[in-house]
């Protein structure tokens, strides 16, 4: 039985808080620079990512495939909102890789990185994605590797600051260290659930079979090299969490954060069983003809890499923004809107969990509704815990590196950040009108 997808939500999602992350960060000029300047990019990642996912759901739409990856059909093959998709993903890559240089130990602490930051994001995102246009996408995801020096600085914070939280007794700096990790598995998360897959180096026959189903993708050699880059990326990180995490629990005793580490390896040890178990069926595709995996695989991927990188990453930026006082939240006319912001990300998470249990498990209409009801009586009573836990009392990335003396001191010009702002709007303007004109004489 085919499942919902979760590229509809997760548009929904990524754009209301994207948006409604802007506007707080907007609203927040007390701040430092660190958190304002890596809130604003969280926020134009995640309305990038929006729009990225509302192309593929419309293209989903259209063909009536509600699979992860499945041939999306010849009348799409110069769409624009093909396009437009792959357009979208290149500009999140490109934020995501400037991401690290700024939050949380900030590597460029100069007056001058914002405008460093957005003429890389501008200059890039128009180049890149008009070649990718000129080359019929062949070259694309080799733009991962833009993100390589970001991912090392965050593994080399989080290893840093977990050495110093140990050793040292320094418990302030267990914040530094998970807000680091937290952000490798929102930028990572997918490619993490595959980390046994590219140990024993088998995702390579996965990637061939969605090349020949998936007729749209003809990757070059310069492609393969992205995908492969990000997908060791993704092994390596989540072995050094699990390694460093199991090194915290023995000194320190379990956490929540651990917890988590600890599934998203579990699931990708799991996941490269199953792979292994239908590798036979996966490299028919290439020595013959494709055969259609089981339906439990497909289900299985719905449950762990789609509900990680479409539910719950979006959730993983909320906790950041929050939990780590990147936003004034406590503001008056900012609580409103968090409080808001909350209980709607939570409401469409646990609404569309329900529904994709419902997509495959015998329940009841009338039992999926008293369940969403439970869901919504709990979140609307247990409202102001869940806000009190959201936004625990503690130090702040910057209270902590300016107590260590590794934070420089100055201002950035407000209008600075309202022209990051407006550059993006620009670029995504921009490059939607050059898909758009692409897609109609092609």
């Amino acid at each position: 039985m085919a499942t919902e997808s979760l590229v509809p939500v997760a548009a929904i999602v990524d754009l209301i808080l994207g948006v409604v992350t802007i506007a707080l960060v907007r609203r927040s000029p007390e701040k430092q620079w660190v958190e304002r300047l890596g809130g604003l990019l969280i926020g134009w990642i995640l309305v990038v990512k929006g729009l990225e996912y509302t192309c593929w759901a419309v293209m989903e739409t259209i063909t009536q495939s509600n699979v992860w990856i499945n041939n999306i059909g010849v009348e799409l093959e110069d769409s624009f909102f093909r396009y437009a998709r792959s357009a979208c993903r290149t500009i999140a890559i490109l934020l995501v890789s400037s991401l690290a240089f700024v939050y949380p130990y900030p590597v460029i602490q100069k007056e001058w990185n914002i405008k460093l930051i957005t003429s890389f994001v501008a200059f890039f995102s128009i180049i890149l994605s008009t070649l990718w246009l000129l080359t019929d996408f062949k070259h694309t995801d080799i733009e991962w590797i833009l993100v390589v020096p970001g991912v090392v600085i965050l593994c080399s914070v989080y290893i840093r600051f977990m050495i110093s939280e140990i050793k040292d007794n320094e418990e302030s700096d267990r914040r530094i260290s998970m807000v680091a990790g937290l952000l490798m598995i929102a930028i990572l998360g997918e490619q993490m659930t595959y980390w046994l897959a590219q140990v024993i180096s088998i995702n390579g026959d996965f990637i061939a079979r969605f090349t020949v189903e998936l007729g749209l993708w003809n990757p070059s050699p310069i492609s393969w090299i992205g995908v492969n880059i990000v997908l060791t990326m993704g092994a390596g990180t989540i072995m050094i969490l699990m390694t460093m995490e199991a090194w915290r629990v023995y000194h320190r005793g379990l956490s929540g954060f651990s917890v988590i580490v600890y599934l998203v390896g579990i699931v990708g040890f799991i996941a490269g069983v199953v792979d292994y178990a239908v590798l036979d069926l996966v490299r028919t595709c290439v020595e013959t003809a494709c055969e259609t995996l089981p339906s439990s695989f497909d289900l299985w991927y719905d449950f762990t890499s789609e509900t990680l990188v479409f539910l719950f990453t979006p959730l993983i930026f909320m906790y950041i923004l929050l939990n780590f006082d990147i936003i004034d939240s406590q503001a008056n006319e900012n609580r409103w809107l968090t409080r808001i912001m909350v209980i709607l990300m939570l409401l469409i998470v646990s609404s569309s969990v329900i529904e994709l249990m419902q997509s495959f498990l015998p329940l009841p209409q009338m039992i999926s509704s008293a369940a969403l009801a439970m869901v919504v009586a709990i979140f609307i009573g247990w409202e102001e815990r869940i806000m009190t836990n959201l936004m625990r009392e503690g130090d702040t990335v910057t209270i902590k590196l300016a107590g260590m003396g590794e934070l420089a001191t100055f201002e950035i010009d407000d209008a600075d950040y309202d022209i990051l702002s407006f550059t993006m709007c620009g670029v995504i303007f921009f490059t939607m009108i050059i898909c758009l004109l692409y897609s109609s004489v092609v």
